[in-house]
């Protein structure tokens, strides 16, 4: 026979494989003995075989070891070799792009194995390098040529057999070809089968299949491994080398929770308890953002910057804690840099080169700028910061417009936002519900792709806390709680750090600050019950005022143009709250009775401003002879700006947090006719009626005024005063400082600060003498009058002079709203200078001992170096409490702070009457009162009987339970119970990352640039674990760390991740069962896919049926992906804010028509065009796929090998 050239070199006529194809079809036997068998180059197909086999095996094929010249492993055992190829043979056929042909002939290979037509062996006592292929046409012939042999260089391979440069030679002699048989049947019989592993390999990789198997990726070492599975489940954040030095660990925690929530929805509310440093958690984020550890929060070319949006008293501390302390970027310039006009100031960070910046804007600027402002901030800045965040829970607030303006550059990149507020719950839920839509568009995506409808739940938790209140049945209750706790779970958890100092004592028992066991040395509040100073003139006033304030009507409000301002009630839902009216005058009647509370001197300012603004149109009205609606109209205008009844409504807003009614003339008009009930001119007999009231009010607050005048001291037949409050260009009067000979709150004050052995038998209140105090109330008039009076009776009293004055200066100041930024911070500086790094002011112009304020700082500002607190009126929101006693008992405080808290007597009865007058005209007190009496119990209405008693227990709560007693119950129930496993072994991970490794940002620069799917063996009987991630378009809905053991599947955290370092490295071996339990994961992926994919967002109303309409004009589509985009957004839109709006948007254009329900396109395309340019300029056009699917990250194994 002639079997062509002897020599073959894979050239022309020479290639390999066409020597076995020739050899194999026509033998009867064949034998091949190669380094390694690379399933992927087997090129055979049916026609290349006999059409009957005379023997099985037909083929016989030993492979050796050269696998591991590849591996650069070194092979101990057999059963080691044979673990290796089949770990490397599935990871060949998963990995290559195997072809149509690739997949007929391997599918044609496991045919022949199977039916032992091919048998294969593998010989694994030594090194293999042989390559031999046996071709036997006549095994059994005595005197001719069994057959050919081909030996050479030539591997079983694509390349081998047909382009590499090889060398083989044909031997076709008689006792070449015999010795070469029997060398193959030695070997054959040494070889241990490998027919079966061949079977499962191709079996285990699913190459053959249209239900892909899981993919074994690609093997690594398990250091590696560690640091890329870490990488990506902390989504690159194991870069970030966190403040432990600054931070503690529930505020590291925190931190890990917050920078979650903004990877995930751009967007975080930081709400725990005041005094846990929310500031120090934002600023450490600032901090990893600038300096390059979160990459992919910035557009690409872009340096990071970070904008803090602040109340102008706010300012200069977090310029001191960002910039001016070493707290944060330690060692770094930090270069004031020249800004617009809308900025306070801005920073460059440097190191080396400029990192990035930060700037600060007071909310003031920011709420009137101009879109155009608004747009260019969008674009210069990716992370903003949102102080006292709860001032922006009105959606129909500019300033929460202007918030919103800020989610996307112009280039369509989203921007993240960091919400600061100890109250994201105030009167309803509706207000955190406002406060996640700042950053966050009306789609809620993130949360509508895992099936939860921020929406729904929304409304049906609020409406059914409404038919509780009026009918509380328990089953509602019991859905109420359900709801309560989905949106806790689902949604606040999820974009939400509150934890209160209860929660963290619990949860972090062990925690400790600079060494020490972390206690909150909450003091316990002393109650100054100051009736025991009461003299019988002052009793005397109070009887009066019982009597006559009541009554009292202010007529001339009427006349405001407005006689009601908006309230809005309590029922939450996703459209605007309803609005209910409250007369003006009962409001000021209620103001009067908190300034009484706070003391004489703000009652008497008050009641003097209103009874010249009323006495101001009295006059002129009295003095207009003629009317008619000009007349009227002019004289009105004249009363309005000669009394600044801006003002007024001024107060009442600030007082009660509302909106004004719309203004109308011709209602006051109506107002003043209705007053007229004959007479031939309406108009003038309603005046003269309202006149006659007016002339009432005045009379009354006459008397009141007149018994105030006889408690005040006279000095040179004078009243005594110390000075004037400073007049406002609206003020209507100026106002002098009076001093009152029966001041029973002043007078307690100067028991409690001065001569301890004279105040001791009347209250029971310890000496604040000799400490550092800070005294907040609530009014700027009782601020300038405890300040004057103070000073005076400072320097007239000698036993105070050494504590209290230095040469001819007083250590006593002054801050309230109205105080200028640089004046309020020096005083806060020289206050508290520890807490403020505040040495250089000390130096310059001396302390402070006594600092005077109201609530101006009572948010957001560290008074930490004071030894007391004294609340001189008691706000009826304990929060406000606690937020005053929170600036001085700050974390890491280590003394003993004494709080004293003026207990109301016969000021509280006077308030009682007000309200019992109240509520014979307004059903619902709790509408204008309990906003901010959450004392009374946070849900229940007001019950003025036990109303005063009520607000005299606010003086009583020990500080520990004052913080949760201030919480509504609304908001109670969303306060995590505990701390999650996985929070805590996420920290406890970082942490062991960070501090116990010691990786630093280089040691994760490989993994950084590494995707895909890769594993390891490790040498510890650990089971098998995989990360999954989960995908719903560009958007990672789910991840998980699944284990299994004793067959079973498990969800683990990430600290177990650190199996993979504190064992050694393994070979492959037990891949069958390794291979097994991927399979496992497999199928519960599919289930997880299959769940995400059947959470499907139920549209409603028209937008349903657009959906639909849209749908079924598909084929007319011209730009599909536009289509899509379209498609997937109105799919998800909330129905309740869009389908109206969208349904007039497309009748108006003419796109559309309606019969009935029924919807009649013009031209499908133009609609598409359309919708996309609208949801384009509203922000919520989505994106063109959805497809939900998983990605398996990577995984290792670990089983005792010798079980």
């Amino acid at each position: 026979m002639d079997f062509g050239p002897s020599i073959m070199d894979n050239t022309e006529n020479r290639e390999v494989v066409r020597l076995i194809k020739d050899q194999l079809k026509n033998c009867e036997e064949a034998k091949f003995a190669i380094g390694y068998f690379f399933i992927t180059g087997f090129s055979l197909i049916e026609d290349d075989f006999p059409a009957e086999f005379q023997k099985k095996p037909f083929l016989k094929i030993v492979m050796g070891d050269e696998t591991t010249k590849q591996t650069g492993e070194e092979i101990t055992e057999g059963h080691e070799l044979r673990e290796l190829f089949k770990d490397k043979m599935i990871g060949e056929l998963q990995e290559q792009n195997i072809t149509k042909e690739q997949i007929r002939n391997i599918t044609l290979l496991r045919k022949l194995i199977a039916e032992e037509i091919i048998e294969v062996k593998l010989f694994d006592k030594s090194k293999l390098h042989a390559k031999l292929y046996l071709f036997l046409t006549n095994p059994t012939s005595e005197y001719q040529s069994p057959g050919l042999a081909l030996v050479g260089s030539s591997n079983f391979t694509k390349k081998g057999l047909t382009k590499n440069k090889e060398l083989n030679v044909a031997l076709t002699s008689r006792e070449d070809v015999l010795y070469l048989n029997r060398w193959f049947d030695d070997l054959w019989e040494e070889a241990t089968d490998f027919s079966q592993d061949m079977l499962k390999i191709i079996d285990y990789s699913g190459v053959t299949e249209k239900d892909h198997k899981p993919k074994m990726g690609q093997r690594i070492d398990p250091e590696l491994l560690f640091k890329y599975l870490v990488y990506h489940w902390f989504d690159g954040r194991v870069k970030n080398i966190l403040k432990k030095d600054v931070l503690m660990e529930f505020q590291l925690i925190g931190v890990m929770n917050a920078i979650n929530s903004l990877n995930t929805y751009n967007g975080v509310i930081l709400a725990d308890s005041v005094g846990l440093g929310k500031s120090f958690l934002a600023a450490a984020i600032i901090e990893e953002y600038i300096n390059g550890k979160h990459p992919t929060w910035k557009p690409e070319n872009k340096k990071p910057s970070a904008l803090l949006i602040l109340p102008p008293s706010l300012i200069n501390q977090w310029e001191d804690l960002l910039i001016n302390q070493e707290y944060f970027f330690q060692g770094q310039e930090k270069k004031l840099i020249t800004s617009n006009n809308e900025l306070s100031s801005a920073y460059e960070i440097i190191e080396n080169e400029t990192l990035g910046k930060i700037g600060f804007m007071s909310l003031g600027k920011f709420q009137n700028l101009k879109k155009e402002s608004l747009k260019r901030i969008a674009d210069e800045y990716d992370i903003y910061v949102i102080d006292e965040a709860h001032k922006y829970r009105n959606s129909n607030t500019k300033r929460w417009k202007n918030i919103r303006k800020l989610q996307r550059k112009t280039t369509g990149e989203k921007n993240k936002f960091l919400l600061l507020t100890a109250t994201p719950i105030n009167n309803s839920i509706r207000d955190v519900y406002n406060l996640i839509r700042l950053f966050m568009d009306d789609t809620f995506m993130q949360f509508r792709l895992k099936g939860i409808e921020v929406d729904e739940l929304i409304n049906q938790y609020t409406k059914l806390k409404k038919e509780i209140e009026i009918d509380p049945d328990p089953h509602k209750k019991k859905e109420l709680k359900k709801i309560a706790n989905k949106i806790k779970n689902e949604i606040l958890d999820e974009i939400m750090v509150l934890r209160t100092r209860k929660y963290i004592l619990e949860q972090f028992k062990d925690l400790q600050i600079n060494g020490k066991p972390l206690i909150f040395k909450d003091p316990q509040p002393f109650s100054l019950e100051y009736s025991a100073f009461y003299k019988k003139e002052y009793l005397e006033f109070i009887e009066l005022l019982k009597e006559t304030l009541p009554e009292l009507n202010f007529e001339h409000t009427k006349l405001y143009g407005s006689r009601y301002i908006l309230f809005e009630d309590d029922e939450i839902s996703v459209k605007e709250p309803e609005m209910k009216l409250i007369e003006i005058a009962d409001l000021l009647k209620l103001l009067l009775g908190k300034r009484l509370e706070s003391g004489i001197y703000p009652f008497e300012t008050t009641i003097r401003r209103i009874y010249e603004k009323e006495k101001t149109f009295y006059d002129l009205f009295k003095n207009q002879e003629t009317w008619n609606r000009t007349t009227f109209k002019r004289v009105l205008e004249a009363a309005m700006e000669k009394a600044y009844i801006k003002k007024d409504l001024d107060e009442i807003m600030d007082e009660y947090g509302l909106e004004e009614e719309v203004t109308r003339f011709d209602r006051i008009i109506d107002i003043i006719k209705g007053y007229a009930k004959s007479g031939t001119n309406p108009l003038k007999s309603g005046i003269e009626i309202i006149l006659d009231l007016m002339e009432k009010d005045l009379r009354t607050m006459d008397k009141i005024l007149n018994s105030i005048d006889n408690l005040k001291e006279i000095e040179r037949s004078e009243f005594k005063t110390l000075g004037k409050i400073p007049l406002q260009k609206e003020d209507i009067i100026e106002m002098p400082i009076f001093t009152y000979k029966d001041d029973p709150k002043l007078r307690a004050l100067k028991n409690i600060i001065g001569n301890p052995e004279f105040k001791s038998a009347e209250i029971n209140v310890p000496s604040l003498k000799g400490k550092k105090i800070v005294i907040f109330t609530q009014y700027k008039d009782t601020a300038y009058y405890l300040y004057k009076n103070l000073r005076y009776w400072i320097k007239n009293e000698i036993d105070l002079h050494t504590w209290l004055k230095d040469g001819n200066r007083l250590k006593i100041g002054l801050v309230t709203g109205e105080t200028e930024t640089s004046t309020k911070i020096n005083y806060i500086k020289r206050f508290s200078p520890g807490s403020n790094n505040g040495w250089n002011e000390v130096k310059k112009s001396g302390d402070i001992e006594i600092l005077i304020t109201t609530d101006a700082l009572s948010e957001g500002i560290n008074l930490q170096d004071a030894d007391a607190v004294v609340n001189y009126d008691l706000p009826w929101n304990p929060m406000i409490l606690v937020q005053r006693v929170g600036r001085v008992n700050r974390i890491g405080n280590e003394k003993d702070i004494t709080v004293v808290n003026y207990m109301p007597s016969g000021e509280i009865e006077v308030m009682v009457g007000i309200l019992n007058k109240l509520n014979e005209k307004i059903e619902d007190i709790t509408l204008v009162v309990g906003k901010d009496v959450r004392i009374l119990s946070p849900e229940e209405k007001i019950n003025i009987e036990t109303f005063g008693e009520k607000i005299k227990d606010l003086s009583k709560i020990p500080m520990e339970k004052l913080e949760e007693y201030g919480l509504s119950n609304e908001i109670k129930g969303f306060i995590p119970g505990k701390i999650s496993r996985e929070q805590l072994e996420d920290y406890k991970l970082l942490n062991t990352i960070q501090y116990e490794l010691g990786y630093t940002p280089e040691d994760f620069a490989e993994v950084e640039k590494m995707d895909g799917n890769y594993y390891t063996y490790i040498e510890n009987d650990v089971g098998l674990t995989a990360i999954y991630e989960y995908y719903k378009g560009p958007y990672k809905v789910k991840k998980q760390i699944l284990t299994l053991e004793d067959g079973k599947i498990k969800e683990s955290t990430p600290l177990k991740l650190l199996e993979l370092l504190k064992s050694r490295s393994s070979k492959p071996y037990k891949v069958d069962k390794a291979i097994q339990g991927l399979e496992k994961f497999k199928k519960n992926s599919d289930k997880v896919i299959d769940h995400l994919k059947s959470v499907t967002e139920t549209q409603r109303g028209f937008l349903r049926d657009l959906s639909n309409a849209l749908l079924l004009k598909r084929e007319e589509i011209s730009d599909m992906d536009k289509f899509r985009r379209v498609y997937n957004t109105i799919s998800r839109l909330p129905s309740r804010s869009y389908s109206r709006k969208i349904k007039s948007y497309l009748i108006g254009k003419g796109l559309i028509r309606m019969r009935g329900n029924e919807i009649e396109m013009n031209d499908v395309n133009k609609i598409v065009g359309s919708l996309h340019d609208y949801l384009t300029a509203k922000e919520v056009l989505g994106d063109a796929s959805l497809k939900v699917e998983s990605k398996m990250r990577g995984w290792y194994c670990g089983y005792n090998k010798n079980s």
